[in-house]
């Protein structure tokens, strides 16, 4: 099965691809799997190998993949395979449009996979050019954020992601109601 999207992301190609030498926050932004550990994948080059274990978060199934860096042409072009029961292989395309990037990913799986597999392509890169976006800015509200990202939110599972976004909207309309209650009662009406 083939899988491709894109986006665009309103930054410059050189300060795109400089994220993807580190392979760990680009898999923990995946929506699919929650990142149980990555060993190797610290600064890599063509021909290194690496290892992910996974919990994908639909199934509760874990996967132990060998990864290996198949393809890496600084600025251009990152291939990963990713080889386990059911490989993988994600080919990011780079492409520079001045001060706008276009990020095109493409997935080959052997077998085919869930629906559900296209569908959580989009949201990986979403996040990913959320990610970036976020990591390029240089103010404090930005540095809080990338903070919380990177120490709280990149090491729970997606499932727990969605929990706290349902908590933290609760507790918003909670709030409106409360404020609305204030007005009601103390304005008279």
């Amino acid at each position: 099965m083939n899988l491709s999207a894109s986006i665009r992301i309103p930054l410059p190609q050189e300060k795109i691809f400089p994220f993807f030498y580190g392979l760990e926050k680009w898999f923990r932004l995946n929506p699919q799997w929650e990142v149980l550990s990555i060993e190797g994948a610290c600064h890599i080059k063509k021909g290194d190998r690496f290892g992910l274990e996974v919990r994908y978060d639909r199934t509760e199934n874990l996967v132990n993949y060998d990864g290996v860096v198949e393809e890496l042409i600084d600025g251009s072009v990152l291939s990963i395979r990713l080889d386990a029961e059911k490989p993988r292989r994600i080919t990011l395309h780079f492409g520079d449009k001045g001060d706008t990037s276009i990020l095109r990913q493409e997935e080959v799986m052997e077998n085919e996979g869930p629906p559900m597999e296209y569908r959580e392509l989009t949201p990986w890169l979403k996040s990913v050019a959320w990610y970036l976006i976020l990591q390029n800015k240089n103010t404090p509200w930005s540095k809080f954020w990338k903070f919380f990202m990177d120490r709280l939110w990149l090491k729970m599972s997606p499932s727990g992601r969605r929990i706290v976004l349902l908590v933290v909207i609760a507790e918003a309309v909670g709030f409106m109601f409360f404020l609305l209650f204030l007005i009601v009662h103390y304005a008279g009406f």
